[in-house]
Order: structure tokens, then sequence, then C-alpha cells
């Protein structure tokens, strides 16, 4: 059991500077993952009002030429007025020239909408395109950032994730998973010291007998406060693979 614990240790040990060295990278990850997906909602929503703006675009060209239709039929009528030879063909042709008006009127106010809706987008495309340049240009320079911390850090990394593989090949399957499960519970934190009589990981006193058998390493004895893995340091023995 001792040359197990004695692993453990050295796992968390490994463990610990892994975690340091992650930690150097402060939140970068994670300014760098949002940022994609700030983007990539943005650049969909671009995609979408450049779509609402062609729409718009063709529906003012399509009211534009039904005005011209009504217009030429307003015109032919307003010339069949000259032409009318009783008071029942003038009504008709009257009726169908103040049709036409409203027709081309409501076309008209439906044109304005148009073009009003298409300055609304042309203005939401241009804002949309100068946020989406500035997106870019931060996620650049988070992932030059980011990337500057990961080449400062990597052979060190490589090291010890080697390192780690090879401490983990050596480890009993049920203790490493007992690890693993603690570490994971505990903010990476599994194995800890015992410290004048108390758990460094959560600062329980242990009544000095305990203290005694944790010292001795000969058996697993976890925290009962926390559920850390107790461990003396002092009793630490160097272990062959």
């Amino acid at each position: 059991m001792r040359e197990d614990l004695n692993r453990l240790i050295e796992l968390q040990d490994v463990d610990n500077e892994l975690k340091a060295i992650e930690s150097m990278k402060g939140n970068l990850p994670q300014q760098v993952e949002v940022l994609k997906s700030e983007l990539l909602e943005a650049e969909t929503n671009l995609n979408n009002l450049k779509k609402a703006l062609e729409a718009a675009k063709g529906s003012k060209l399509h009211l534009e030429g039904e005005v011209k239709v009504q217009e030429e039929r307003l015109k032919k009528y307003q010339n069949q007025l000259y032409a009318v030879k009783s008071n029942k063909e003038y009504d008709a042709i009257t009726l169908e020239t103040d049709t036409t008006e409203e027709k081309i009127d409501d076309i008209e106010t439906k044109i304005l909408e148009t073009i009003e809706s298409e300055d609304r987008l042309t203005k939401e495309v241009k804002d949309l395109e100068e946020h989406i340049k500035t997106l870019q240009e931060n996620l650049i320079d988070k992932e030059k950032k980011l990337n500057v911390r990961i080449q400062e850090t990597d052979s060190v990394s490589q090291i010890l994730k080697k390192k780690r593989n090879e401490l983990t090949g050596n480890i009993r399957r049920p203790l490493l998973y007992q690890y693993e499960r603690i570490r994971k519970g505990k903010d990476g934190s599994a194995v800890v010291e015992i410290k004048r009589y108390s758990c460094s990981g959560c600062f329980t006193t242990i009544p000095p007998q305990r203290s005694l058998e944790i010292r001795s390493m000969n058996q697993l004895i976890l925290c009962e406060s926390c559920g850390r893995i107790l461990v003396s340091k002092n009793k630490k023995q160097t272990v062959t693979s």
C-alpha cells in the first residue's frame, strides 16, 4: 500500500502542476469560445438580414413595375373619357379611373414602406458588419495570446502528461478510479497531507491515533469530513516501476 500511496502522491503533484499550467491561460480559452459563438451567431444574423434586404429590393422593383402598369391603364381610361357617348359610359370609365388611382396610391404607399424597410435593413447590415469586424479582430487577438501561452507551457505540459501516463499505468485500477472520482469532486485535489493533526484539504482535526495510522502509510485512509485521501509526505519513498 505504501508504494500505491506514494504513486498517488506523485500523481497528485503532477496534476497540481498541470492545473497550474492550465491556470496560466486564465480565461482565454473561454473568451475564445465565447467570441467564436458570438461571431457565428452574428454571421448567421447578417446572412438573414442580407436575404431580407434583397427581398425588400425585389419587392420595391415589383411594386414600381406595378405602378407603371396602373399608370398606363389610368392613361388609357383618361383618353377614353374624350370618346364617351353616354352618361353610363362616362360613369363606368370614371369609376375605373378612380379605382386605378386608388390602386396607384396603395402601391405607392407600399413602395414608401418598402423603402423605409430597405433603409432600416441597410443600416442594420452595416452596423452588424462593423460588429462582426470587431469580433473578428478580438478573436484574432485572443487566439494569438492563447497560442503564446500554449507555446510557453507546451513542452513542460507534454513532459508532465507523459509522466502522468506512466504513473497511472502503475496504479491499481480500483485505486486510480477512486482517486479520479475524488479529484473530480474536489476541484482537482484528491490527495492531501495531514499537517499538525489536521486535514490540509478541509482543516478538520484528526485524532492522534488516526494521525499515526496515516503517517504509517500502510492503508488507504479517507478524511471523514471531506473524503480526500490522507497521506504523510514525510513517509514518502522512492517508487520503482
